[in-house]
């Protein structure tokens, strides 16, 4: 079909076979998301996918090419694969979508069958109809873009990568045809990958007639690498660290391309360069700016290619960007990108609440890099950060049903500023349907699909167990570790026991990380106290005989955060947090206006767990006062203090806000003496 032989035969990889344990999950919390994946959220959007599910649209708007308010993504893989007549309709990566929806579905098949209810039969079909499809619209020469292939001729490819997005669809499919390979062991999607990426190594590169600059979107970079990780073949490795490499040396690289003339996408948008991470070379960068995703897909690219390199250059310029996220660029909740306009990063310490942008799939993104860096040198405080994009930022962007969802998650909302004020129109108060770019919601979902990978990284014969999720996990040399959680599990109890079997006494470790947010701890080996104190956020025990039992004990004690003072947008307030949890107040449980709302930092709080609440939530209550004068001027002279009244400040967790009335809802609370 293709002219490309497949690469089957020279494969050193076993097929499915895979660097991650095969970990089950048995969480009672992530059990929840994890089954309404299957039988909730990828239904759901394969019937989106499938225009079934109109795209929310702004009143009075339309969208798409052709004014359709529907997805049209598989309407166009169809027309591409021959099997109807037709145009192309949506954006010019809108086979992502499927990409990305395959991906999460490929996933879910690795433990659907222990679902129950679960309808994997159709999961299963679905999966390989989308693949058939993909099959069929593939160009002879492997190329596989629909924008291009239905509606533009030949000669334009690879002429516009500014916006053209071509690789970063390829990218997308490449990585969704590794992960059906990893979960089934079935060459079907990957040998289509493979003619991908031979496409693209035969346009780009450093020689003559060859394009030689990047897409303006990364993301081929990582799914190369991934690619070379399943075939081992060494030149998808080298064409992802050319890419990197490549990325930034030609500041008008786009510029040049745009003047040439090939085809026009966005008329009128104009981004400077540093949006596209393309206004210096990318390796020299130090600090994350412009498109917050873009920059976190190409941090997550330098990280992984430079340790299966050993690059040191790429590795080094990987640990700057992390540093500096971490360290002023990352709102409490975990989200990154402060400004709407190109959903982009914009300077230390400036984190608005009500105007910044925490885009869904930037969340996610964190989590691809922070893995990333784990793989290469576990670290206490990179899982802390996965733990705190696991409970809070990227959960956020998922209703509890898996049927709507947020693209921006601000830490304060108002429906009369979304509704009033232009520049706050990008903060919802009702999660969405669907997108007319409609990158996070199957992003999310092929993430909580993928959980059980998150859990463990193995260096040498050391297992570092960094996060609290229950699960039984087999290593496949006989060791295998379960474990398991008191009461309602975690986040909610921060009682955990891991329960080791090593039945051939093999020489191995555990290590088990000690949150950075946790005051107090009490470590049991074998049921004696460990006194020692953890080494980068691990306390090591040694598990080479039979059985060893380790019971951890968190504290879980509310706690009361203050930022920075050189966060201006949080100076005199005070944000909770229990446990790995954020909190938030909520109009539905406080029914004033939340900006009159105050409480000291010692102010009491009842705790209560209500298994009936947003499907079971720790609820937090605290004595607080609320700003009482008013006046019917707009302002008045003040004379004396405010006049404050006592009352009940009720808080919830961040991720379950807008599952109940659409309502404000605030992080940060004004603290008071």
């Amino acid at each position: 079909m293709t002219g490309i032989t497949p690469r089957s035969a020279v494969r050193t990889v076993v097929a499915g076979e895979s660097a991650c344990p095969n970990v089950g999950i048995t969480s009672k919390f992530w059990g929840r998301y994890r089954r309404m994946t299957v039988d909730n959220a990828l239904p759901y959007q394969w019937r989106a996918l499938n225009d079934e599910v109109p795209v929310d649209v702004p009143e009075g708007g339309a969208w798409g090419e052709n004014g359709s308010k529907f997805s049209h993504s598989m309407r166009n893989l169809r027309i591409a694969a021959g099997r109807e007549p037709g145009t192309f309709s949506g954006q010019p990566f809108q086979d992502t979508d499927v990409s990305k929806w395959l991906e999460a579905a490929s996933y879910a098949l690795r433990y659907a069958g222990r679902t129950e209810g679960a309808d994997l039969d159709t999961l299963e079909r679905r999966v390989d109809e989308v693949i058939g499809l993909f099959a069929d619209a593939q160009d002879s020469d492997g190329y596989l873009d629909t924008k291009f292939e239905i509606g533009l001729p030949a000669d334009q490819r690879f002429r516009s990568l500014r916006w053209s997005h071509e690789l970063y669809t390829m990218g997308h499919f490449i990585e969704a045809a590794v992960a059906h390979w990893e979960s089934t062991g079935s060459h079907r999607a990957l040998d289509i990958a493979e003619r991908v990426a031979a496409c693209i190594d035969s346009h780009f590169g450093d020689e003559g007639g060859k394009v030689h600059g990047p897409d303006g979107h990364p993301e081929i970079e990582l799914a190369l690498a991934r690619l070379y990780e399943a075939t081992g073949e060494r030149r998808w490795l080298d064409l992802a660290a050319w890419f990197i490499r490549v990325r930034g040396m030609d500041p008008e690289f786009f510029d040049e391309q745009d003047y040439a003339g090939g085809p026009k996408f966005y008329p009128g948008l104009e981004m400077p360069r540093s949006y596209f991470i393309m206004d210096k070379p990318v390796l020299d960068l130090d600090k994350a700016e412009g498109h917050a995703v873009r920059l976190l897909y190409m941090a997550t690219a330098i990280a992984k290619v430079g340790s299966l390199l050993g690059d040191e250059r790429m590795l080094a310029a990987a640990e700057r960007l992390w540093a500096n996220i971490v360290r002023h660029r990352m709102y409490i909740t975990g989200n990154v990108g402060s400004c709407q306009i190109g959903e982009s990063f914009s300077y230390d310490d400036d984190l608005p609440n009500d105007l910044g942008y925490g885009e869904t799939c930037a969340s996610v993104a964190m989590l691809f890099f922070a893995r990333a860096l784990m793989d290469r040198k576990p670290r206490g405080s990179i899982a802390d950060v996965m733990e705190t994009e696991l409970f809070n930022g990227m959960l956020a962007g998922i209703q509890l049903d898996g049927t709507r969802y947020f693209y921006v998650n601000p830490l304060e909302a108002d429906p009369a500023a979304t509704k009033g004020n232009p520049t706050k129109a990008h903060v919802l108060t009702r999660r969405a349907g669907w997108f007319d770019c409609a990158c996070c919601p199957a992003n999310i979902v092929r993430l909580i699909a993928s959980l059980d990978r998150y859990l463990y990284t193995v260096k040498g014969d050391t297992i570092y167990a960094h996060q609290f999720i229950a699960n039984v996990a087999d290593f496949g040399d006989g060791v295998t570790v379960e474990q398991a959680q008191e009461g309602e599990g975690y986040p909610w109890n921060g009682n955990i026991t891991f329960h080791v079997e090593n039945p051939n006494r093999l020489s191995r470790k555990l290590a088990v990380r000690i949150p950075g947010w946790s005051r107090r701890w009490v470590l049991e080996v074998d049921g004696r106290r460990t006194h020692v104190q953890p080494i980068d956020g691990f306390i090591t025990v040694d598990i080479s005989k039979e059985q060893t039992s380790i019971r951890l004990e968190l504290d879980m004690s509310v706690r009361r955060m203050r930022a920075s003072l050189r966060v201006k947008a949080d100076a005199g307030k005070i944000a909770v947090m229990r446990g790995p949890v954020v909190y938030c107040m909520e109009e539905s449980d406080n029914p004033h206006d939340l900006w009159t709302y105050a409480m000291p930092v010692d102010a009491e709080v009842e705790e209560r767990y209500d298994e009936k609440l947003l499907e079971g939530v720790e609820v937090l209550q605290f004595q607080g006062v609320r700003e009482s004068a008013e006046s019917d001027s707009l302002y008045v002279t003040a004379v004396r203090a405010s006049e404050w009244r006592r009352d009940c400040i009720t808080m919830i967790p961040y991720y379950a806000w807008c599952n109940r009335t659409e309502g404000q809802m605030q992080v940060w609370v004004r603290e008071t003496v």
